[in-house]
């Protein structure tokens, strides 16, 4: 598990200017997506509620795919 890592909603902004900002991306169907977040969040690594809503994926996936973005911050050295 990435403890250096916190969530946007875990630090105040002048704390997280110290950091980089990473965005993970989440990109297939409804289900699968779905599922890898709850699967992350059982394996400690981010809350279900820290993940964007699932959009169309248009360009970045195929017809019926989505996607969520969850942004993170951690110290990058």
């Amino acid at each position: 598990m990435a403890e250096e890592f916190v969530s946007s909603d875990d630090r105040a902004p002048e704390v997280q200017s110290s950091r980089e900002r990473i965005k993970h991306l989440l990109v297939g169907s409804p289900r699968a997506v779905k599922r890898t977040i709850q699967i992350l969040h059982i394996q400690g690594y981010a809350e279900v509620s820290f993940w964007s809503k699932p959009v169309a994926a248009q360009d970045l996936g195929e017809p019926g795919e989505v996607v969520s973005v969850l942004l993170r911050y951690g110290a990058i050295e």
